[in-house]
């Protein structure tokens, strides 16, 4: 079996790296992987060529030489690049057949693979000269009297110091503590024991990576010393907080104020802003820190201001204005914190990082979840004593997307990043070509324990209400179902097309728009011909003909919710949709019975201005007439609406479970004193239809991982984006469409964003669009509409209602 895994990634690495012979990287990668099975093996070594890539790519070469032998230290640097500046890491080339070496920048000491760029880059510049190889292969590396193993462990906790070796140079009481085992292994534990061990380590010469874990993990015992001493005066503060905490909250606290960093995942509504406005409190009010930076989205800074006036009497403002004005309130703040939002963070990033704050809390961290974007670029440029991330959703998706937001919190807990999917997936088939859920979860959890806090609702379920949720399944009309299921064909061609090769970009764009008209279909196709109806729609009374025109039997549902829950109970409810078209349209249907009933709505989405949006929280929370809030995915994220509303409506199920839970968590959260209830609108036999059957399978990577216990999850089937597509649709016969062929994107990169109003709806036919184009519409004195048509187009239009007439008549 080794033999064949050889073989296999031996073809994988052929001319890929340069002038370093295959051999040499894939006994590397067995090397170090060698507990692994071939998943992590076969990611291993695309883990290497990564980084071969940017070692090309960046032209990285050696700079410096040993003088007179080819083991020793190496230097390699970028061409043209000044040494003033320059982080001057050292490697060290202790052997090139097999490839042994050390080096002290970051991702040695993080990958677990043996090499870094840096290494590889050495390895290589010794084999393209053969008798620099030849004279390496007869040398021997002087030895180190502390060296490091950089093998992380697969299983268990994660102790970088285990790594660490000796010779017999050290002083045997040292060499003890790093080769013993049983009560030995307690010193690393105990954190004044451990404090001293590294201090001993830190005098004794060392091999690059060795020194750079002794240094690092001194750093970080350094911070916990730090924060221990804060931590008996920060809690005896917590006396004078104006609110009461309930003792999980207290618990959170505490365990911030031990570490100085924490990822706080709480599910929603159980107060984490509470507890991050009590560790700011507890720190400030004993003299432990003197700035902080509370970063939120825009939409929640008056909604956290009102949160933290409640709570504590730490002065706080908000950042506004225009850039003159921003510099003037940084400059301003000696002492207490500010709220800014994460497009501030951006624009004002140099001055922000000038202030030196000493504690920042990052609210809805789900913003940096993807390590390419500039909001988790910027936050991670920070680097206060205290860090505090925010999040009920710290894994939507991805476990790439836990580690980034996790990184600014322990950047060592979850190392090495190129080892999370292939080792903790549970892959299926012959190959390990599907993904059939998690595996490894009790590692995970073991890693994690440190640094992540989750409570869900069942801990505290006693505090919390009861919650209904009731599944409203939606007939389409007969239009919607063939508009619908035209597309279900080409959708099952490409989803076949991409099963044998990826698909290009042209093929891919067009298989999302396709599946989000689906879904815009299912909603009603007065949604996918909103642009079309709107203008017309907007100041009519929303009489049943009209609400029939639409072919959107949501609405009648809505219609009858509303009458029920605000009309018939005077209850305040929250609807929401992914679109904003979507939501106008359920404004305008139930507008008549709200003004019946002398009650009135408001919006809370992405597109109003902030003044706005925080007029119509206030206007929910404190107008009795204002009776319904429409909010889009974009604008309802954080919003704490428990105090106002006591229903939630669904006008349609969102593709990701946690965008779910989302919605539902702004009015099923902590103060929230009635029952509640969740209606989500289903259209059967639709997209949609189909979609709640498959959320379960994304729910339960994230249950399993922090709500769970077992050290595995099973899918329901792939987790894999095409294979969930596949199931979305009913596959028969499929002829072939051409598609124009362009540059390959795979499959499994997409994510829900791209299912977003962004996509706009297919044009209507150019023939009906000319038609419409020559008519002259205009309103009669009484209320009615006028509709004159050239004579040319007369007969056409005359054909036109006819049809629709034929259509909406009901069936005899």
């Amino acid at each position: 079996m080794l033999d064949e895994t050889r073989r296999t990634l031996l073809d994988s690495a052929r001319r890929k790296f340069g002038s370093l012979p295959p051999e040499v990287v894939v006994d590397l990668v067995l090397r170090h992987a060698r507990d692994a099975d071939f998943a992590v093996q076969e990611s291993a070594l695309e883990a290497l060529h990564r980084r071969w890539g940017f070692a090309e790519r960046d032209g990285l070469a050696v700079e410096t030489r040993p003088k007179k032998t080819v083991l020793g230290t190496y230097t390699t640097a970028r061409p043209g690049e000044k040494k003033r500046g320059r982080r001057p890491y050292r490697t060290e080339l202790a052997g090139i057949d097999p490839l042994r070496g050390s080096c002290d920048c970051p991702d040695f000491v993080r990958s677990s693979l043996g090499a870094c760029k840096h290494l590889l880059v050495v390895a290589a510049d010794v084999h393209a000269r053969p008798e620099h190889a030849k004279q390496a292969r007869g040398e021997t590396a002087a030895p180190e009297p502390l060296s490091w193993v950089p093998d992380l462990a697969l299983r268990g906790e994660l102790d970088r110091l285990a790594g660490l070796r000796v010779d017999d140079s050290v002083p045997p009481s040292v060499r003890r503590l790093i080769t013993g085992a049983g009560p030995l292994e307690s010193v690393r534990r105990d954190p004044a024991r451990r404090a001293r061990l590294l201090a001993d380590l830190a005098k004794l010469e060392a091999s690059p990576a060795a020194a750079a874990i002794v240094r690092e993990e001194q750093e970080r015992a350094s911070r916990l010393a730090t924060c221990g001493a804060a931590m008996k005066p920060a809690l005896a503060a917590l006396s004078s907080l104006k609110r009461a905490l309930y003792p999980y909250q207290r618990e959170g606290v505490e365990r911030f104020l031990a570490a100085g960093r924490l990822l706080l995942a709480d599910d929603m509504g159980l107060g984490k802003t509470t507890q991050a406005i009590a560790s700011c409190h507890a720190l400030f009010t004993a003299k432990k820190i003197h700035r902080g930076l509370v970063i939120v989205p825009a939409s929640l800074k008056a909604q956290w201001k009102r949160e933290w006036d409640e709570t504590t009497s730490v002065p706080i403002a908000i950042v506004d204005g225009n850039p003159q004005e921003r510099a003037a309130q940084y400059g301003r703040l000696r002492s207490g914190f500010l709220i800014l939002n994460y497009e501030q963070l951006l624009r004002d990033g140099e001055r922000i990082k000038a202030l030196a704050p000493d504690m920042v809390v990052l609210d809805e961290a789900q913003r940096i979840k993807n390590y390419a974007s500039k909001s988790a670029v910027y936050v991670k440029s920070l680097e206060p004593a205290y860090r505090l991330v925010l999040t009920g959703t710290p894994m939507e998706n991805r476990l790439e997307e836990l580690a980034s937001i996790l990184d600014w919190v322990d950047d060592v807990a979850l190392s090495p990043k190129w080892r999370l999917v292939p080792w903790f997936t549970a892959w299926t088939g012959d190959a390990g070509s599907g993904k059939a859920g998690a595996r490894n979860l009790d590692t995970l959890r073991e890693r994690m324990k440190g640094c992540v806090v989750r409570r869900v609702r069942k801990d505290v379920l006693a505090q919390l209400p009861k919650r209904t949720d009731t599944r409203v399944p939606v007939e389409m009309t007969p239009q919607q179902s063939e508009a619908h299921d035209e597309l279900s064909s080409p959708i099952a061609q490409l989803a076949a097309r991409a099963a044998t090769r990826p698909l290009s970009q042209p093929e891919f764009l067009r298989l999302m728009s396709m599946l989000t008209t689906q879904r815009m279909i299912a909603n009603g196709l007065g949604q996918l011909r909103f642009e079309e109806l709107w203008p017309t729609y907007a100041t009519a009374v929303p009489d049943p003909t009209l609400l029939e025109g639409l072919f959107m039997p949501k609405l009648d549902e809505l219609r009858r919710l509303v009458s029920d829950l605000v009309v018939g109970q005077g209850r305040k409810v929250v609807v929401f949709s992914q679109w904003r078209r979507m939501l106008r349209l359920a404004e305008w249907s139930i507008r008549d019975l709200l003004a019946s009933a002398g009650a009135q709505a408001v919006f809370f989405t992405g597109a109003e201005k902030q003044s706005q949006r925080t007029q119509s929280i206030v206007d929910f929370h404190d107008d009795d007439r204002v009776k319904i809030m429409f909010l889009s995915d974009a604008g309802g994220v954080g919003l704490n609406l428990q105090k106002a509303a006591s229903a939630c409506i669904n006008l349609e199920l969102p593709w990701n479970p946690a965008v779910l839970e989302q919605r539902i968590g702004r009015i099923y959260r902590l103060g929230q004193k009635l029952p509640i209830d969740v209606y989500n609108l289903v259209s059967e036999g639709s997209i949609e239809a189909r979609i709640a059957g498959l959320v379960g399978a994304k729910q339960a990577l994230f249950s399993g991982l922090f709500d769970g216990t077992s050290d595995e999850v099973r899918f329901d089937g792939s987790a894999s984006f095409l294979q969930q597509v596949e199931k979305l649709v009913d596959r028969g016969p499929l002829p072939e469409a051409p598609v124009a062929a362009s540059e390959d994107v795979r499959i499994e990169e997409v994510s829900d964003a791209i299912l977003d109003d962004a996509v706009p709806p297919p044009a209507p036919s150019r023939d009906v669009a000319a038609l419409f184009s020559a008519l002259r519409v205009e309103r009669t004195p009484l209320g009615g509409i006028r509709i004159e048509a050239p004579p040319e187009a007369a007969t056409q239009l005359v054909a036109l209602f006819e049809g629709m007439a034929k259509l909406l008549a009901p069936p005899s």
